[in-house]
């Protein structure tokens, strides 16, 4: 059996970024996919809470409707409506609608988080290549990018669950979107999003990951319905939210992604001792 004698450790400076996309570039509080998800429930006389569809987000779709069908609260709504748990079948059929809900609907999500268009700048003015991963389709992703792009953010790289054999939390997406980007190690590339499975997805890969808290999947409110809670009341939210994020593994969590680029500085400062993700 081989044996080895040496570890080699990684001291240059992040060479890329690999951001999510709801949460965190587009759609404050994630809200375009609960809703949709919600909606397609309900057009099967199911319901289904808010804060069930938050404790399943930032998987595939698929995946998604599959943790869903198994709670035991909707799989008996949907026995006493068909006669029978949600098979299979059911959720091919749903996962088929779910896309062509939320592609109608991301029309009106794609509006750019308030600073995150300048923390991307920032970025490339550091260097730094730009990917992105999503739990949406090919198709889904067009949508958001025709906005970003008329913005002026078009990534480096754009992966999608149906580029790969399975999506998060496995780190295929990140290591596509690295060998897009033709950049290595992987300890060289940090992972942003707003949910667990986007934080485990840059784990497995190798990958420093920042957590998004603010206006992300776990806070779960656009900008305005943010506003209108009291001080108390929002930093509340906010601090929940990054202690789970905190607790899910992530090596940083801020509120935004306008908070990235001095995340970034830090980790370059750390990657320069030696320190490893």
């Amino acid at each position: 059996m081989d044996t080895y004698t040496y570890r080699r450790t990684y001291t240059g400076p992040l060479k890329a970024v690999i951001l999510d996309w709801d949460g965190t570039i587009v759609d404050h509080g994630s809200c375009a996919s609960a809703q949709t998800i919600t909606e397609l429930f309900r057009r099967h006389g199911v319901q289904v809470g808010i804060s069930q569809i938050r404790t399943t987000m930032g998987v595939s779709q698929r995946a998604q409707l599959e943790e869903i069908t198994d709670m035991d609260q909707v799989a008996l709504q949907w026995e006493q409506i068909y006669g029978l748990y949600p098979t299979q079948r059911d959720i091919y059929n749903l996962n088929r609608e779910l896309i062509a809900l939320q592609s109608a609907s991301l029309g009106d999500y794609k509006k750019p988080i308030t600073g995150a268009l300048e923390a991307i700048r920032v970025l490339r003015d550091m260097r730094m290549l730009i990917g992105t991963t999503t739990n949406h389709t090919t198709e889904m992703l067009r949508i958001l990018a025709s906005e970003a792009v008329r913005c002026g953010f078009e990534p480096d790289a754009g992966i999608c669950t149906d580029h790969v054999s399975s999506a998060r939390p496995h780190p295929w997406m990140c290591f596509k979107a690295a060998l897009e980007m033709q950049t290595y190690p992987m300890e060289a590339i940090v992972k942003v999003g707003d949910t667990l499975p986007d934080i485990e997805e840059g784990l497995n890969a190798g990958m420093w990951t920042i957590a998004i808290a603010g206006t992300g999947n776990e806070v779960g409110l656009d900008e305005s319905e943010l506003e209108l809670l009291s001080e108390k009341e929002r930093n509340a939210r906010i601090i929940r939210a990054r202690e789970r994020l905190s607790r899910g593994g992530a090596h940083y969590v801020v509120d935004s992604l306008a908070d990235v680029p001095q995340i970034v500085e830090e980790i370059n400062r750390r990657l320069a001792d030696g320190d490893r993700a």
